[in-house]
This record gives structure tokens, C-alpha cells and sequence, in this order.
């Protein structure tokens, strides 16, 4: 009997002795295969991916290889600044001005160049002015008109070749014309009616007018480029 319990004790012991060791050994797999399965915390470095090869986590790609991936696809573009000028402005208008201009000077004629006539000369240009036309020459004469009726622009003048000793000897009658024909004729300003004159003239032709007595004549006509006081 004794024996019998001391081998009963033993058995007790050793199946006791089992059950500890298969526990020990089911807790040490419990904590193996907690750290397998528990996450890495904070600290633990990212998992390493082979370039180029997009970076996945679960399926869903990070934004860093979106943004790489965008900017590997589309071409870069550069875009040179444009530079806008702005149109200047158009000039203002320059008003004109609102005097009238001044009279270009009027240029002296040349006295040296007047023709010196002899009496055939005189008398073939009294027969036919026309053929005589822009002819510059020397008059010599008597006023006998320059007044209201003529005005003070035209003047009525019998002439000849050279000076004479009476008035009655300068034979031909004729008609003048200075500056603008009305009003502005310097040149005659200085003289009336029977004065005595040296006429510078330039050859204008014949003119036809109405006397006073009735009827009409012809006689030569020029313009008056000088005139001086004998």
C-alpha cells in the first residue's frame, strides 16, 4: 500500500509537470505571434520601394507619387513674358493759324535789263502790242489821267522814245497798270495827273476801252514796274 501511493504521487507529478511544460510552450507562441501580427510603432523606418516602381499601400497611391507621376507625364512649358507696349498717342492736331499769312516780299526787278527804244520801235510795238507781249522796256511820257474815274491804280500816259520838250509831242497814247490793279500800287502813289515820267514797263498786250466822248479805242497796254519823276 505504501508503494502503491508513492507511485500514485509520481504519476500525480509528472502529469502535473506535463501541463506546465504545454502551457509554457502555448504562451511563448502567444508572444511570438503577437509580435509578428502587432503593427511596428512610429519609429520603425518606411518599408523600402524599388524605384521606379509606384509606391503602394494597401491598393491606394500616395500623393508624393501622384504628383511625380504627373509631372513625369506632362511636358513643362515655359512661357516668355510678353511684353505690351502701349500705342502713343497721336499727335494733337496743330491749329492753324488765324491771321493770314504775310505777303511773300516782292523780289525788285532788275532796271538794268529794260530795253532802250528808238521811234521805229516804239511805233511798231504801238501798231501791234500782241506781238510785243512780256517785252521789258524804257518809256518816256506824259499823265494825262490818274484819278477817281481811273483810280489810283491805272493810269493813262502818252508816251515816246525819249524825254520831249512839249507835252503835245509824246504821241502815243497808252494805258498802265500797278501793283494789285485797285488799291495797293505803291509805285504811282507819288504822282498826278501831267507830271512828267521815266516809266520802267513790262509789255502786256492791247486793250480796248470806252471815251468819254463816245465810241472805244485800242491802245497798248503794260504793267508799271517803275516809274521816276522827270
Amino acid at each position: 500500500m505504501a508503494r502503491r501511493g508513492l507511485a500514485t504521487k509520481r504519476t500525480y507529478g509528472a502529469a502535473a509537470a506535463a501541463v506546465l511544460g504545454m502551457l509554457a510552450s502555448a504562451a511563448m507562441t502567444v508572444v511570438l505571434v503577437g509580435a509578428v501580427i502587432i503593427p511596428s510603432s512610429g519609429t520603425d523606418p518606411d518599408p523600402v520601394v524599388a524605384g521606379g516602381e509606384p509606391e503602394e499601400l494597401d491598393g491606394t497611391s500616395t500623393p508624393a507619387a501622384e504628383e511625380e507621376t504627373t509631372s513625369a507625364d506632362e511636358p513643362t512649358v515655359t512661357r516668355e513674358e510678353e511684353t505690351t507696349t502701349a500705342p502713343a498717342p497721336d499727335p494733337e492736331p496743330t491749329e492753324e493759324p488765324t491771321h493770314d499769312p504775310s505777303p511773300a516780299p516782292t523780289v525788285a526787278p532788275d532796271l538794268s535789263t529794260y530795253e532802250e527804244l528808238d521811234e521805229r520801235t516804239l511805233a511798231q510795238i504801238v501798231k501791234a502790242p500782241d506781238d510785243h507781249i512780256a517785252r521789258q522796256v524804257i518809256v518816256y511820257g506824259r499823265i494825262t489821267q490818274l484819278d477817281a474815274a481811273t483810280g489810283k491804280c491805272v493810269v493813262r500816259v502818252s508816251i515816246s522814245h525819249a524825254p520831249q520838250d512839249d507835252w503835245y509831242d509824246y504821241e502815243h497814247n497808252t494805258m498802265g497798270f500797278a501793283g494789285d490793279g485797285e488799291s495797293d500800287c505803291p509805285v504811282l502813289d507819288p504822282f498826278v495827273a501831267d507830271d512828267e515820267v521815266k516809266l520802267w514797263v513790262t509789255l502786256g498786250g492791247s486793250l480796248s476801252y470806252d471815251t468819254q466822248i463816245g465810241g472805244s479805242t485800242t491802245v497798248p497796254a503794260y504793267l508799271v514796274d517803275d516809274a521816276e519823276l522827270l
